[in-house]
């Protein structure tokens, strides 16, 4: 796809939902925690790539462990099937008939784990770092339902303290449990910072006021539900680890707040870029000879830098433009209006010096 970035820290995704210069990472204290836990090796800092994908076999894994699951009811497919003639069962169908079911079952399987991969790209079941920024946007906080498509209907926004034990905890809770809600948004961002880009208002403002860091923010349909302020509500108690947050009570209180989604949005609910938008890119890309993909001058940023650049020639172009006279005409090259008499032309089909040369 021409909107999907790719080489990020976490992996690819769509440039309607990332920043490719300023999303993803982790912070220094979950990445040494991640690190301890062998999240990360020695040669790269960031194996959030590797991660996606496994995830993504595991969804086809679940798939195809769903079908073998009815693997008891095989027993119906040995039986006689009415057959197209009108056989009252006594031919059993082909092998193609076989093959056919197969196929068709191959292919949902295939388009699942597709829209899968399209949700992820898109910020579902994943649990991704913002930039301050862009955190409450990312997740359509006081944003219009109506009007915005492609706000989530569930969301959870971790306003993490980079020094906090509890901060870390909960991460690395919430980028597990996201794996198991591919309908909804996980997103953190720096807590007070983000706190202050947090534009609008759903008219439930109080978690601004009184909300003690590290917060986390149930969020459905652009609309705060339910805030625990200082994560008290998940202390871990029960281990004797105050630093640590009891993850089975973080996915009940957001499970109860409605936010926790197993299915992804439609396709067409998904992204931001309208399609008219992707085919005036895709023109512009083919115009101006630039390559697909995630690369170089092809890649959504090297695109904005090439417009940027090239918006010098574009004055100059518009400089050359042939000024008609003529109000509201789109025309850029040299032209003439019949009819129509002004400073730049007589508005005359042939001209007037043509027709005394022809009488002389």
């Amino acid at each position: 796809s021409y909107n999907l970035l790719h080489g990020m820290t976490f992996g690819s995704g769509c440039r309607c939902s990332y920043d490719p210069n300023t999303d993803g990472g982790d912070y220094e204290l979950l990445a040494q925690a991640k690190k301890d836990r062998g999240d990360y090796d020695n040669t790269n800092n960031d194996n959030h790539a590797d991660a996606e994908e496994k995830d993504a076999d595991e969804i086809r894994h679940d798939e195809e462990s769903d079908s073998d699951s009815d693997s008891e009811f095989d027993y119906l497919l040995d039986e006689d099937i009415p057959t197209s003639n009108g056989g009252g069962g006594g031919d059993a169908p082909s092998s193609d008939y076989y093959d056919d079911l197969q196929s068709t079952r191959r292919t949902e399987l295939e388009n699942l784990a597709r829209h899968a991969e399209v949700a992820r790209h898109h910020g579902y079941g994943v649990h991704r770092q913002m930039h301050p920024q862009r955190v409450f946007p990312s997740v359509g906080y006081g944003a219009d339902q109506v009007r915005d498509r492609a706000c989530p209907r569930g969301a959870v926004v971790h306003l993490y303290d980079g020094t906090s034990a509890l901060s870390v905890s909960l991460d690395l809770c919430l980028e597990e449990m996201a794996r198991r809600y591919l309908g909804t948004k996980f997103v953190r961002g720096l807590g007070i910072t983000s706190m202050l880009f947090a534009e609008g208002s759903d008219g439930n403002d109080e978690w601004k006021r009184k909300g003690d860091l590290p917060m986390i923010l149930a969020v459905r349909e652009g609309r705060v539900v339910a805030w625990s302020s200082g994560l008290r509500d998940f202390y871990n108690r029960g281990s004797g680890d105050d630093n640590g947050v009891d993850s089975k009570a973080v996915e009940q209180w957001l499970d109860h707040a409605g936010v926790l989604l197993t299915n992804p949005p439609p396709l067409e609910e998904l992204c931001r870029i309208r399609p008219e938008e992707e085919m005036l890119l895709e023109n512009m890309r083919k115009l101006n000879g630039l390559p697909g993909g995630g690369g170089g001058r092809g890649s959504f940023g090297g695109m904005m830098k090439f417009m940027k650049g090239e918006r010098k020639e574009e004055e100059d172009l518009e400089e050359d433009r042939y000024e008609c006279g003529v109000a509201g005409c789109c025309k850029s090259f040299f032209h003439e209006h019949v009819g129509v008499k002004n400073d730049a032309q007589d508005g005359l089909l042939v001209a007037e010096s043509q027709v005394t040369a022809s009488m002389g």
